[in-house]
């Protein structure tokens, strides 16, 4: 679910794209200057001038935190497609409109009381808020509070109820083909396990046996929600045992067809594969833990997807981390589920009351802005989490955001941003750049890649102290390795200073 290779596509009609208008810059950011030349920005120009580059569009904006002078800029007001660096928009804007504190809420709910016996004969609705963060493990949890307060047998549905969030479960943009795999999931009110399930496949014990397909680590007949069409065969072991499979989901469906070879003793391979509808998975493991809790359910099989009725009562709940936890699982790995539940989050609002809708969310992104003075300009928001092709930003907009944060927002809100965004040769998708360089943990920024898509924007702290936000938005032509050899080099740049 980090930064995934997709396919590039040239911009459709976008459905909940929108353009915003533009305000003018306030105090919060600086205006617009000239860079001063320097040797730094001398450097930056010798690098754009790779011929990797040569017919890339690229956009590069950076300024000084503690001056607020633009060091460098090259098309800083283009607008590119930002890949996953549209995170930062959803990111900052959740903090802002949520706060650091908040909590997601998935609670167990049912209109009817159980008799005497323990004996509940009625529904039990799963009701989510959008957590992108539920578990197995805490639905485990969830089922064992419930069994503490007496029931001890379900004879009724269970519903899932994802409806804080709207129908659209895929973003607008994303490539249908990209659906069965994990950094493409579907995203609902309520969500588990990050909406995956594991593939794992063993080589049988002879040649031309079918191999031995798992899924969560258990045999194909214990699951209830997803079916496997195992078209494996295993093979001779040759010089390179290596398996040659192929993992896929039927379109609008939970039928996994995987087929190929591999060879006798190979290790297991695996493939983290999503699935149709949340909600009722969602459902289907709360089943699986009700039965693990010592609950018995009358119909295992009977479950739905549904709104939880006005009348019923909350009987168990289950709380997340606080966000500013949950940045860190989102901006560090970069993770697709956290950003587009995240931005429909946004939409509801703190009070849970607003749209659970991708352009509801957009708009709050655009308050944010308007309030920060930030130009809007070239700014089309699709996703959030940066897969769709759809989403565009400019550089100057991506930093000028970056620098209010560090001064406007509220410490709990920008140390949760910061401290979430992954650290140069340190830790999420920045874990293997910058790697035993001098700029190893001076370096925080978001990565992003698509097809035709790379980027880089965060902070840099410069060996002589100062510090400096930057964007760099590359486009088309480059290869990624060329594009991610630039942008390390420009931070370099920075870090070295005049």
């Amino acid at each position: 679910m980090g930064d995934m290779t997709l396919r590039y596509i040239a911009f459709a009609n976008a459905l909940l794209v929108f353009a915003l208008p533009l305000p003018s810059l306030a105090q919060s950011v600086p205006e617009k200057s000239r860079p001063i030349p320097s040797a730094v920005s001398a450097k930056i120009a010798t690098i754009l001038a790779r011929p990797g580059l040569k017919n890339a569009s690229v956009g590069v904006f950076a300024r000084s935190l503690r001056s607020g002078k633009v060091t460098f800029e090259r098309n800083a007001d283009l607008s590119l497609v930002p890949a996953s660096n549209q995170k930062i928009l959803t990111a900052t804007t959740a903090l802002r409109t949520l706060g650091s504190a908040y909590q997601y809420r998935t609670a167990v709910c049912t209109v009817v009381a159980p008799d005497a016996e323990g004996t509940l004969r009625g529904d039990l609705f799963l009701r989510g808020s959008g957590d992108p963060s539920l578990t197995t493990a805490r639905l485990d949890a969830l089922a064992g509070s419930l069994a503490k307060t007496g029931i001890k047998r379900v004879i009724g549905r269970i519903v899932g109820d994802g409806t804080a969030f709207d129908n659209q479960m895929l973003g607008s943009g994303w490539q249908w083909d990209d659906e069965s795999y994990y950094y493409s999931p579907q995203v609902s009110g309520l969500n588990c396990d990050g909406n995956v399930v594991a593939i794992s496949v063993r080589p049988g014990a002879r040649i031309a046996e079918p191999a031995t397909v798992l899924i969560n680590g258990r045999p194909v007949g214990e699951e209830t929600y997803i079916t496997v069409e195992n078209r494996v065969q295993t093979v001779l072991n040759q010089k390179e045992s290596v398996a040659k499979i192929a993992f896929e989901r039927v379109r609008g469906m939970n039928r996994i067809i995987i087929s190929g070879t591999i060879p006798v003793g190979a290790k297991e391979e695996s493939e983290a594969i999503t699935i149709e509808d949340p909600s009722r998975f969602s459902a289907s493991r709360f089943v699986l833990a009700l039965v693990k809790a010592g609950i018995a359910v009358e119909t295992p099989l009977w479950i739905e997807a549904g709104a939880t009725p006005n009348t019923a009562r909350e009987v168990a709940a289950s709380e997340s981390k606080p966000l500013s936890e949950l940045i860190k699982d989102f901006l560090k790995p970069s993770d697709n589920l956290y950003g587009e539940a995240l931005l429909k989050t946004v939409g509801r609002g703190e009070a849970r009351s607003g749209s659970g809708t991708i352009s509801e969310g957009g708009k709050r992104i655009g308050r944010l802005l308007e309030a920060a003075k930030i130009d809007r300009g070239g700014l089309h928001v699709s996703d959030g989490s940066g897969l769709s092709v759809q989403n565009t930003v400019t550089p100057r907009l991506l930093c000028d955001l970056l620098i209010y944060v560090d001064a406007q927002f509220a410490p709990a809100e920008r140390d949760a941003f910061t401290n979430g965004l992954p650290v140069g040769g340190i830790d999420g998708t920045l874990r293997g750049r910058f790697k035993n360089t001098p700029l190893a943990g001076n370096v925080r920024a978001k990565t992003g890649t698509l097809f035709g898509a790379s980027s880089l924007s965060g902070y840099v702290t410069a060996k002589g102290g100062e510090r400096f936000a930057f964007s760099i938005l590359m486009n088309h032509a480059a290869t990624a390795a060329d594009a991610r050899q630039a942008q390390d080099a420009i931070v370099a740049a920075l870090y070295d200073g005049r």
